[in-house]
């Protein structure tokens, strides 16, 4: 599982934290509840945009954009 970071407001972070702990869930669950919606709902543009060749270039044109995030340094999150 991957560590990922995002910034958001404190009083938005104060006011989710108190409302996932009188749920009972984690900021966490949530967040990962949110993503996994968007996902289902895009699925049908995913596929879609996978299809198109160009848009598989530009994908892999990018590639190395994305292996900075990859790095040893933080490895110390992959354990979390």
């Amino acid at each position: 599982m991957s560590v990922m970071s995002i910034r958001i407001d404190d009083q938005k972070r104060k006011a989710l934290k108190v409302i996932t702990s009188l749920e009972g869930k984690t900021i966490s669950s949530v967040v990962e509840e949110l993503i996994d919606g968007y996902i289902q709902k895009k699925r049908g543009n995913l596929v879609k945009w996978l299809e198109d060749e160009q848009l598989m270039g530009i994908m892999g044109l990018s590639e190395d954009s994305f292996s900075e995030w990859d790095n040893e340094e933080d490895a110390v999150y992959d354990g979390l």
